[in-house]
């Protein structure tokens, strides 16, 4: 796994402790690599507009599959 090195400002030092420390995350390590993988899926670098759009459709789609499978006592009749 890569590693690297990060100067943080006080703050957000305390406030990843914070994290830790409500057993949010088992250690520091999970915190930061979870606060990060959130930070790069929000902004998406590497996919163009057309492409989220498309990844977001997809992924309603999928929830909305979920949410339609249920049991015989749906009144649902094909």
């Amino acid at each position: 796994m890569p590693q690297l090195e990060i100067a943080l400002s006080d703050d957000v030092d305390m406030q990843i402790d914070q994290l830790v420390s409500q057993e949010e995350f088992v250690d520091r390590q999970e915190a930061l690599e979870e606060v990060l993988s959130l930070g790069i899926k929000e902004y998406q670098t590497t996919m163009d507009s057309k492409e989220r759009d498309e990844m977001e459709f997809a992924d309603e789609m999928m929830e909305t599959t979920e949410r339609s499978l249920g049991g015989d006592d749906d009144g649902y009749r094909f």
